[in-house]
């Protein structure tokens, strides 16, 4: 942005400057060029009027005079009668035929003052002529001076100089002005977006930024406004999940109590159990509820984005061996497909929390007797864990659905399941700065690759 305004006011800039430049220049060389007109116009008077004076056949004092006028001004000149012929001359003629051309039209009553502007770049002489008259308006001769153009031009030359530098100063001027002004509008949207930028990844918040234009002002005012509007409204919302998760588990487990004890008096009524295998249920989703509850308050709560809280080193065989022997996995089989040990940039528990929500999922989804794979590995500097399953996989349209809270696919809502492991998963990989990814296996299956910072060969 700082570029696209810069452009733009030197761009305007520079027009402006060429358009008062350019005619400044012109303005410059035609008053020099004027002034050097009238002044070679009246030596050119003084000599016509010597030689309308002069005996044609004894232009004795005329040659003088042009002789003396040489030594001063080094300029050529020559006199001639109606005839055309030379009565009085001194200096050389560079291009004849144009002073030849200019001598007839004099001699026919047409004047040749005008000179061409003067420029840096023009020609070192430039002829002028007028008629000689004596007692009549007919003329009787003419004369010719070759007036040199040197001097002019020097001056010219300086002068454009001079307005050139100080084009050029205004130009540094109007720069050093647009790079103030840039900095004066775009510095408060620059905090302001870092600002935003760190409250939208729950690492500061966002304060209004009291420099800049007053409509950026006013702008960062109503932003932070908003965003504490929304960081209040987030908490209260995590804080509402939490609370009525806690609120509920006492009733719930004194519901459980009663359960039990009917259980113990009939254990074959149908109702009980149906309503025991109902409070599982809402037991397994309060404590999904409070974990993700947990999860997003650390993710909110993170002091740097991408960064990991902790680091250790495992491997997925030690992962894997952590799980096998458990009882809530009973029927999953197991196998580990890298050994090496890696630096993972997050808590330990985090890390085996997610690695048991992907079993817990293969176990109840992939069929009867599942397979699990899970491979830790480095790659670069990240650590990448991929757990993949043998079962039947997911519909292409349903992959980017899975995550969503409480969704679960179509083939899977008769099984028991609360529809948020994946999402309390996806809470604890962003609070460690991590990613995740669910694809296709191949052959079959389903693959989910979970990524974490900060990870290196041990």
């Amino acid at each position: 942005m700082k570029t696209r305004m810069l452009v733009g006011l030197l761009l305007l800039g520079g027009i402006s400057l060429v358009a008062v430049l350019v005619p400044l220049l012109g303005a410059l060389a035609s008053a020099r060029t004027q002034a050097l007109a009238l002044q070679r116009g009246a030596a050119l008077t003084e000599i016509v009027e010597l030689a309308a004076t002069t005996d044609e056949s004894r232009p004795v004092s005329l040659q003088r005079y042009l002789d003396r006028f040489f030594e001063v001004h080094g300029e050529s000149v020559r006199v001639v009668d109606g005839t055309g012929r030379t009565i009085a001359a001194v200096g050389e003629l560079v291009d004849a035929g144009r002073a030849d051309r200019m001598l007839l039209s004099a001699r026919r009553n047409l004047p040749q003052y005008d000179l061409p502007v003067v420029l840096p770049w023009s020609r070192g002489a430039a002829p002028i002529a007028a008629p000689v008259r004596r007692s009549s308006e007919v003329a009787r001769g003419a004369a010719m001076l070759v007036v040199d153009v040197g001097e002019a031009r020097a001056d010219v030359t300086r002068s454009w100089a001079i307005a050139l530098g100080a084009a050029v100063l205004l130009l540094a001027a109007l720069i050093a002005f647009s790079l103030r002004f840039t900095d004066w509008v775009l510095r408060p949207v620059r905090i302001l977006d870092a600002a935003a930028t760190d409250g939208a990844l729950g690492t500061g918040g966002l304060d209004a930024v009291p420099i800049g234009p007053p409509e950026i002002q006013h702008l960062s005012e109503s932003v932070a406004r908003m965003t504490r509007a929304r960081e209040e409204a987030l908490e209260r919302q995590r804080g509402l999940v939490a609370d009525v998760s806690h609120q509920l588990r006492n009733p719930l487990s004194a519901m459980r109590y009663r359960v039990d004890d009917l259980l113990a008096d009939d254990p074959t009524s149908e109702s009980v159990t149906a309503l025991d295998t109902d409070l599982e249920r809402l037991s397994a989703t309060l404590d999904r509820l409070l974990a993700l509850a947990e999860a997003e308050q650390r993710a909110s709560s993170r002091p740097d984005h991408g960064a990991s809280a902790a680091e250790h080193v495992t491997s997925a065989d030690a992962l894997v061996a952590l799980f096998r022997q458990r009882r809530d996995l009973e029927g999953l089989r197991l196998v580990s497909a890298t050994r090496d040990e890696v630096v993972v940039g997050c808590r330990r528990s985090d890390l085996e929390d997610v690695v048991f929500i992907l079993l817990e999922n293969t176990r109840k989804y992939a069929g009867a007797t599942p397979t699990a794979s899970v491979a830790l590995r480095a790659e670069g500097d990240r650590a990448v864990l991929r757990v993949s399953d043998d079962g039947p996989g997911l519909p292409d349209g349903d992959i980017p659905l899975v995550g969503q809270r409480f969704w679960r696919a179509a083939v899977h809502r008769s099984l028991p399941g609360t529809g948020l492991g994946h999402a309390v998963l996806a809470a604890i990989v962003d609070a460690n700065g991590g990613t995740v990814s669910v694809s296709r296996g191949r052959p079959n299956g389903l693959t989910v690759t979970v990524t974490f910072a900060g990870a290196s060969w041990s």
